[in-house]
């Protein structure tokens, strides 16, 4: 048996590919370490954004109670002239009946 056959893994040898995995790793622990950075600044930015999605959702919901009292307003105008249309219309129809039956 030759002596050069028995590998053993546990060797460590110029021709070790974890000697070439330290500046992989330590590149790999670098990008980890910004885009956890990135990950924060993200995090930190929702957490603003969410203050001000709450103030416009505040903002929406006010304006759509005042449209909705708009909307109120104009049906109550707008029985209010369909009455004042009909009267007229029958006040009308009454005086031309009256006039064209005398």
């Amino acid at each position: 048996m030759d002596p050069r056959d028995d590998s053993d893994d546990d060797d460590i040898g110029p021709d070790d590919p974890s000697a070439d995995a330290e500046p992989i790793i330590r590149e790999l622990r670098a990008e980890m370490i910004r885009l956890q950075a990135q990950i924060d600044q993200i995090a930190a930015a929702a957490q603003d954004r969410a203050g001000e999605i709450a103030i416009l959702r505040a903002r929406l919901i006010e304006l759509e109670r005042r449209l909705d009292a708009i909307h109120a307003r104009h049906r109550r105008a707008l029985k209010t002239w369909v009455a004042i249309a009909a009267a007229y219309g029958s006040a009308v129809g009454l005086a031309l009946s009256y006039l064209f039956h005398n």
